[in-house]
């Protein structure tokens, strides 16, 4: 510290760019370690990045919580969460000297702050003073010298006040472990459990609605799980299809959307924090004027007018019938086995074909093949659905549970199937066969000539955010805005970065093989991600990340398009 505060010292009222001597070394604190990763080029520019360095045991932590994943990121997310609301606290300003990042209720791997081998590692930003071009030493010393410290023990350093808050992290994760297993055992997709609290405060807030009915379990329904010594009851969700129905405003969709959101770990008093899916869970939608290049649309479209194949389908422009196709078939070539859907999101005639229209015209005049007509042969061949449905009935004859939502109260239908649901059967339909997986290579080949620098300025690909959901990844673009399960932008980044990783190093990620599948190409480099955090990208900590699950990067990898 005493070097640092010297060589800051001698900077006073130079050339403002001399703070990047700065990124010479790092600075060795004692008990941490700071580095500069990035240098403002002036004080009107986006704040420098550094990251504070520090063995686990120096900050006053036993060598188990740097051991296996789950208390990694218990460890990780708490911490996260205490030095974010600590930078809060006392830089609340817009232009604060000292910005943190903050965070939704999800535990994610993040490059802000990050635990492996024994080390943590947080990244902040720091607006270095400056007065017109020159140095302002005597305020930089303080920001780099006391006001970061005392951060770092504050918000980083062991408490013993904090340990049962820390405790019940762990335990949140290592109970959604357990119950991940039992729902794999008892084919189960998803578990709700008693006393849940699904509504949030509004549509604008991840908080929990105060006074909310809390979630109670069907009988029909009802399952006990024994995790870590305890019995926990719920619902519990079978595989296969299962149709959520209700009137308006009662819950259908909040369970919906609980259940969307419960691929990630809750924190403690989220209120959802015992809701589990299938991890390969995802939303399906409509997404009119999404790109679609390449994918075998056949299984829910058929050859359209004029003789135009389905088979490798190519559009910059998708109807909402084809998106929502796509979106189903793409996810399961990512490796999706359970699909979360919602009628008020989607397509109707992707949904449902009527009786009456499909006597009228016939199947030979209609290309599209409704989910009506594939979700059983579907869930026979493994994949799940469960499916928001209050005014398409017709899901009502096929389902194999009927959850009613009234009041927010879950109950059971018996599921009837009726004379309709033989009259939907289709002649010469074609039996399902799920596409073959698409090689990474040759799929992103035509690419990679618009993973460049989008000016004569920019020395490097930069990944950036257009709003809050069209990524930009040099001169391609991707629209995340129907991704529901990228829960926020430093997602988006982070999707954006891994792909970018991959497309600029197609060979190594996939060992030379020409023929590794996008999903397994994908698996490998997250699967190093989410054991040591980002510090393997080339620019992993160039700006706030979070990790994205495989099925969401191929998602967005599957939207990729030339920006012109």
């Amino acid at each position: 510290m005493k070097a640092l505060y010297q060589k800051i010292r001698s900077l006073n009222g130079r050339n403002y760019g001399l703070y990047k001597s700065l990124a010479d070394k790092p600075w060795d604190f004692g008990d941490f370690v700071l580095d500069f990763i990035h240098i403002q080029g002036d004080p009107f520019a986006p704040p420098s990045r550094v990251v504070v360095k520090a063995n686990l045991s120096v900050l006053g932590y036993a060598p188990e919580w740097g051991v296996d994943f789950e208390r990694r990121l218990a460890l990780s997310d708490f911490l996260f969460r205490r030095l974010s609301r600590l930078v809060q606290e006392r830089y609340p300003e817009k232009n604060a000297a000292v910005v943190f990042d903050m965070a939704g209720p999800e535990m994610l791997v993040r490059n802000s702050l990050w635990v492996d081998n024994g080390e943590l590692r947080a990244c902040l930003q720091v607006r270095l003073p400056g007065e017109g071009r020159k140095i302002q030493a005597e305020d930089a010393a303080e920001i780099l010298t006391m006001v970061l410290p005392d951060l770092v023990s504050a918000g980083l350093c062991h408490s013993g006040d904090d340990d049962s808050a820390l405790q019940e992290h762990y335990r949140v994760l290592a109970e959604r472990k357990a119950i991940l297993a039992e729902l794999d055992a008892r084919g189960l997709a998803a578990f709700v459990p008693d006393g849940a609290v699904l509504p949030r405060a509004s549509g604008l807030s991840e908080m929990p609605l105060e006074g909310a009915v809390p979630f109670t379990a069907p009988e029909e329904m009802a399952v006990t799980l024994s995790v870590s010594g305890r019995e926990i009851r719920g619902m519990g969700i079978p595989r296969g299809i299962t149709v959520i129905t209700g009137g308006a405003f009662h819950g259908k969709s909040t369970l919906l959307q609980a259940l969307t959101r419960a691929v990630y770990p809750h924190v403690p008093g989220d209120g959802r924090e015992g809701v589990v899916v299938d991890e390969s869970a995802l939303r399906v939608g409509v997404e009119d004027g999404r790109s679609v290049r390449g994918t075998d649309l056949s299984t829910f479209v058929r050859d359209l007018p004029g003789g135009v194949s389905t088979k490798s389908f190519v559009t910059l422009s998708a109807s909402g019938s084809t998106s929502e196709a796509a979106n189903l078939l793409e996810a399961m070539e990512a490796g999706s086995r359970v699909f979360l859907i919602d009628e008020d999101s989607s397509a109707v005639n992707f949904l449902i074909r009527d009786v009456r229209v499909r006597k009228l015209l016939g199947d030979d005049r209609e290309p599209l093949i409704p989910l009506t007509d594939r979700i059983r042969e579907l869930a026979a061949a493994g994949y799940s659905f469960i499916l928001v449905a209050g005014a398409c009935g017709d899901y009502l004859d096929i389902a194999d549970n009927i959850i009613i939502m009234a009041n927010y109260k879950a109950e059971c239908a018996k599921p009837s199937p009726s004379d309709a649901a033989a009259s939907r059967a289709v002649a010469n339909l074609a039996p399902f066969a799920l596409p073959e997986p698409r090689a990474f290579a040759a799929y992103m080949q035509p690419l990679q000539k618009s993973v460049r620098p989008v000016s004569a300025v920019e020395r490097q690909v930069k990944v950036k955010l257009a709003g809050d959901t069209l990524l930009q990844i040099g001169f391609l673009v991707s629209d995340t805005s129907r991704l529901n399960t990228l829960v926020d932008r430093q997602q988006r980044f982070g999707a954006g970065f891994v792909l970018l990783n991959l497309l600029q190093n197609a060979a190594s990620n996939t060992d030379g093989e020409s023929d590794v599948s996008i999903s397994d190409t994908i698996r490998n480099l997250y699967e190093k991600i989410r054991n040591v955090g980002f510090r393997n990208l080339p620019q992993g900590m160039s700006r706030e990340m979070s990790l994205p699950r495989i099925v969401d990067i191929a998602c967005v990898a599957f939207r990729l398009r030339e920006s012109r």
